[in-house]
């Protein structure tokens, strides 16, 4: 288990997939103030995640197009479960809708 507030950075091939270097990606993580923009906490593991939209052919498309597609770097929780693929700012508009309106 990493020591507390400890980054484990993504493997090389990652950085590949999504036409980053480890200097980029630490770039947008310090921009973020160094955890998840989604839960606003750092993982007690250290893991984060690359998340990138889910667009048609993205798995076709050299590593330098896909760094267009990369949209910051979360926890793998909130990747995993409130990013699901299909997201659009439409749908989490209409979650906020749907949660306030049963506000008690």
């Amino acid at each position: 288990m990493p020591k507390k507030n400890t980054v484990r950075f993504p493997a090389k091939a990652t950085l590949k997939r999504y036409g980053l270097s480890l200097k980029e990606w630490k770039a947008i993580l310090r921009i973020q103030g160094n955890v998840c923009p989604i839960c606003e906490n750092f993982p007690k593991s250290g893991r984060f995640v690359t998340d990138h939209e889910h667009v048609p052919k993205w798995k076709s498309k050299r590593p330098e197009e896909r760094k267009k597609y990369v949209r910051g770097i979360t926890c793998w929780f909130c990747n995993r479960y409130l990013l699901v693929r299909g997201m659009s700012v439409l749908k989490a508009k209409n979650i906020i809708k749907y949660l306030e309106k049963y506000v008690t």
